[in-house]
């Protein structure tokens, strides 16, 4: 089975790939969950939704990087999160449910981005990586939208009820410019535990063996062997 190792003060302990993707789905679950609940119930300016924001979109963005389709359950668990959280002030409607969890799925269409373009590309660039969190913003926004319209809502209406978001776009765009700075976090996970373990495997080889080794072409091994009197 595969494995990374993980390093402790009294020794070493090897997690299969499994155990440290559940692990790592679970804390961005988690990061997802308090985001949401925090700036559901920060407090707002009377009459006013120009400070409302999300997180969603970045922290789905991460994870669909990180391990692909896993990311269906973020965007899915988020629209439901949303939709229990305005319970008391909306109350709940299958079209409620609908709206926050079906146009959530929207931003799953950018799996084609990454399946076509690759993780690389769209990581190796500040401008596709800004493109990137754009394009998640706005299939939400639009698949919000539709889903509104295919519920008996304006499709107009709708778009311009969701322009207090924009503030949302801010932060993904700002959140996911940030990760990609930060070594892994903005990274497919299998490629980057295989990095890893390379680096690993390579320091523990230079410290056994010194040096890392050069190749010397074959003239000059020849003026290496050669007798002393003979180089001048």
């Amino acid at each position: 089975m595969c494995a990374i190792k993980i390093m402790r003060k009294n020794g070493s302990r090897l997690i299969s790939i499994r155990q440290y993707r559940l692990t790592d789905l679970f804390l961005f679950a988690v990061i997802l969950v308090v985001a949401e609940v925090i700036t559901f119930y920060v407090p707002k300016p009377a009459s006013s939704t120009i400070y409302s924001f999300s997180l969603a979109v970045p922290i789905i963005l991460m994870v669909m990087m990180r391990w692909g389709w896993w990311s269906v359950f973020f965007a899915a668990g988020d629209g439901l999160l949303i939709t229990l959280l305005r319970l008391n002030s909306e109350g709940y409607t299958p079209k409620l449910f609908a709206i926050n969890v079906v146009g959530n799925l929207f931003i799953m269409l950018l799996l084609l981005a990454v399946k076509f373009f690759g993780k690389d590309k769209i990581a190796g660039k500040w401008y596709f990586s800004a493109l990137f969190a754009v394009l998640g913003w706005v299939l939400v926004f639009l698949g919000k939208a539709t889903v509104s319209a295919i519920c008996g809502f304006s499709f107009v209406g709708a778009l311009v009820g969701q322009l207090w978001d924009l503030l949302s776009l801010a932060i993904a765009i700002i959140v996911v410019l940030v990760m990609r700075r930060l070594d892994g976090m903005f990274e497919d996970q299998i490629s980057y535990l295989k990095r890893i373990d390379k680096e690993r495997k390579d320091k523990m080889r230079y410290d056994s063996y010194g040096d890392e080794p050069i190749d010397i072409d074959e003239e000059s091994l020849s003026i290496l062997n050669k007798k002393d009197d003979d180089l001048y």
